[in-house]
């Protein structure tokens, strides 16, 4: 399910490649509670105006397809869909998508995303998750850092900033397995 209405690999259906191509970041957003400090991280990312994201975002079946999931459809069409925006009111080219996995192959739907849409680089949440998404996600984020073969940062966000600031605070981690 594309949420920007095409498959085309980019809005307008051109394909941007070569050596002034644009960075190729694909976001892999859990929650926007969790995914605020992705796209902050990504608008830093685009500072140059060399930058395109694709949000991509795994609603998780519990057993086989069809069984049950942390949420609906629809649920996840509005996160995607506000996170596009988001990304879009920054002036990042933006485009969003929800595929659905069995939660042991949400690594692997990410890994197939990002390769389908010939992504640069993969930004994930770092922050510990809590609840049953915690039992249900368990490894995720390491999968995706060990079996990339593209650049895979782990964007973490420290304990709120005080309510005066007006710079997100961000702690980056880099893993590269080239």
């Amino acid at each position: 399910m594309n949420t920007t209405g095409d498959d085309l690999p980019w809005p307008g259906g051109y394909e941007l490649r070569g050596p002034s191509s644009p960075l190729r970041v694909l976001i892999g957003l859990d929650d926007m509670e969790g995914g605020a400090h992705l796209l902050a991280y990504a608008k830093l990312l685009d500072r140059a105006g060399n930058a395109i994201a694709r949000v991509l975002h795994v609603v998780e079946h519990v057993t086989v397809m069809g069984g049950p999931v942390i949420e609906t459809p629809e649920e996840a069409v509005a996160l995607v869909d506000e996170a596009v925006f988001s990304l879009r009111m920054a002036g990042v080219g933006a485009s969003g998508t929800v595929r659905h996995g069995r939660v042991n192959r949400i690594a692997t739907v990410l890994l197939d995303g990002a390769a389908s849409w010939q992504a640069d680089t993969i930004v994930l949440s770092g922050r510990r998750t809590r609840g049953w998404r915690a039992i249900s996600g368990r490894g995720v984020r390491e999968q995706v850092l060990r079996r990339s073969s593209i650049p895979t940062t782990l964007v973490t966000s420290p304990a709120p900033a005080p309510s005066n600031a007006t710079i997100p605070r961000t702690r980056i981690e880099r893993s590269s397995n080239s």
